[in-house]
C-alpha cells in the first residue's frame, strides 16, 4: 500500500506500508549507497508514522539540534540576565564567552 500525505509546508510525501519498507529495507540501503538519500515515509494509516534517512542526513540533522540547543541556552541565560540584571551586575564580554565555552576568535577560539 502506498499513500500521500500532505505535509504543513505544503510539500508532499509518499508514505508506504510499514510491511513493505521492512521488506524493502535492502534495497533503500543499496539507493543511500548510490548517493540517492531520499527519506523514506512509513507507517501503517495514510500518515507518515517514521522515517528512514541515511546515516548522514542524521548526524547532519544531530549537529542541527545540537546547534540550536546551544543557541537556546544562551538565549535563555540572556533574558535572565537582562530582566534581573543591574548595572553593577553587567559581565564583561569576554567572560560572557568564557561561561557559554567560547573563546574570542582573535584569541584563537571558537570562531563561530
Amino acid at each position: 500500500m502506498e499513500a500521500l500525505y500532505d505535509l504543513p509546508n505544503g510539500d508532499r510525501v509518499r508514505v508506504i506500508d510499514t510491511p513493505t519498507v521492512g521488506q524493502s529495507l535492502g534495497r533503500v540501503l543499496e539507493l543511500f549507497r548510490s548517493g540517492d538519500t531520499e527519506p523514506v515515509f512509513f507507517g501503517d494509516q495514510p500518515r507518515p508514522e517514521g522515517v528512514v534517512i541515511s546515516f548522514e542526513q542524521w548526524a547532519e540533522y544531530e549537529a542541527l539540534k545540537e546547534d540550536a540547543e546551544t543557541d537556546h541556552r544562551m538565549q535563555k541565560i540572556t533574558r535572565e540576565r537582562l530582566a534581573n540584571a543591574r548595572p553593577e551586575d553587567y559581565v564583561p564580554y569576554d567572560e560572557m564567552l568564557r561561561e557559554w565555552g567560547l573563546d574570542e576568535p582573535e584569541n584563537g577560539g571558537d570562531k563561530r
